[in-house]
């Protein structure tokens, strides 16, 4: 049954469906049904999470604009971006402690 103001085809439940399966629930154990259930107990070590980010308009129209050259949703292209960083920052330590390295070996030797 859908709703008479509901314009989309998803089907709803009067208030009896409602009461019918609450009384129901309220008088029927499941707990037999669940013995034989499967349960997920994986947990994603890395959650995605939202958050929130206030950018002036012209910067978000400019973002906005890019993804849509690389037909991706600007929330994902903020995201690689975001993470581009984190591993160039990551890569620009490791160099950094390369040449740290280097020239400690270097000037070690030589002194």
């Amino acid at each position: 049954m859908t709703h008479p103001t509901d314009t989309r085809s998803t089907p709803t439940m009067n208030h009896q469906e409602l009461v019918t399966i609450r009384e129901h629930y309220d008088t029927t154990s499941t707990a037999d049904d669940m013995k034989n259930g499967i349960w997920d107990t994986e947990v994603d070590p890395d959650p995605m999470v939202t958050t929130s980010l206030r950018l002036p308009k012209s910067l978000l129209d400019w973002v906005r604009e890019q993804a849509g050259v690389e037909h991706t949703k600007p929330t994902a292209l903020i995201r690689r971006w975001i993470e581009q960083r984190r591993d160039d920052d990551s890569l620009a330590a490791g160099t950094t402690a390369r040449i740290e390295r280097l020239e400690q070996a270097v000037f070690h030797k030589a002194g």
